[in-house]
């Protein structure tokens, strides 16, 4: 396929101006959420079933007070607190929060959790991700992606820039998904066992982690199947600026389908292929 892009432009003046930004969110929310890993929280179930925590509560609800102190013009699109429109002129900045991504992995003490922070901006055309993040608290490192260039930070202060490996032999290739496809968190299809089969090693270290194994070089392949708009919106810029290809699973826009495969240029064309039965 023809390598699309789905960030929007942006420029070095606003990415010098929001990095900090997401500095102090990341912490905030660490703040809120270290202490209560491996602390026996309670969970409780949402009105679509899935598990939450105060500390998905509390770092959501840091970051918003933060940003809506800092930023009171801006969006925000929150998966715990809903929706606050921006206002005024365009353009509008809005700031997407996933305060724990894989919140299950959080609650059976498994470590592949994180934040996931991205800004948003509308020129009048529409919200396009502009600067996304994945932080992994319990760790101390997070990356930083603006579609041109994705960076990892590490607890040491080392920052180090980051670029998807160049596997493309799907037998030579890792796959990572969020959940096995015959479960009912993915409703998949065989399809994905077909991949399965195909690959070298397959492991369901997903979530925000498998995206963030792509972007370092860990893996070759990330895939989910079905997403929320929150899960997707940081890893697009992040995936695009280490030189990888997000698309969902038909090969579309990821943010507007809500699946996503990513991949590396070379190896992207075989992995929708197997997926859209296009060789069987």
């Amino acid at each position: 396929m023809q390598k699309k892009t789905y960030c929007g432009d942006c420029s070095p003046e606003e990415f010098q101006k929001f990095e900090p930004s997401f500095r102090q969110l990341i912490s905030l929310a660490n703040k809120e959420i270290l202490p209560r890993f491996l602390c026996g929280i309670a969970v409780l179930e949402k009105s679509d079933h899935t598990p939450v925590t105060a500390a998905d509560r509390g770092a959501e609800k840091v970051m918003r007070e933060w940003l809506e102190q800092e930023y009171p013009h801006h969006g925000i699109y929150g998966e715990e607190f809903g929706i606050k429109e921006p206002v005024g002129d365009y353009p509008h900045y809005r700031w997407i929060l996933d305060p724990i991504d894989g919140t299950k992995n959080f609650i059976t003490n498994a470590f592949q959790f994180g934040t996931l922070i991205a800004l948003e901006k509308d020129n009048g055309d529409g919200f396009k991700p502009l600067i996304g993040v994945i932080s992994h608290p319990q760790v101390g490192a997070w990356l930083i992606g603006d579609g041109k260039k994705t960076v990892l930070h590490l607890s040491d202060n080392q920052e180090i820039p980051c670029e998807v490996r160049n596997t493309t032999d799907l037998s030579q290739a890792t796959l990572l998904t969020s959940s096995h496809w015959t479960t009912p968190e993915q409703h998949g299809t065989k399809v994905i066992q077909d991949l399965i089969d195909q690959v070298k090693l397959y492991r369901t270290w997903g979530d925000c982690f498998g995206y963030f194994a792509v972007a370092t070089g860990g893996a070759d392949i990330m895939l989910d199947n079905e997403l929320n708009y929150w899960d997707v919106a940081a890893v697009v810029p992040v995936i695009e600026g280490a030189k990888g290809v997000i698309c969902s699973t038909s090969g579309g826009n990821p943010l507007k389908e809500l699946s996503a495969v990513a991949s590396n240029p070379g190896l992207i064309d075989k992995v929708l292929d197997v997926l859209n039965n296009k060789n069987g």
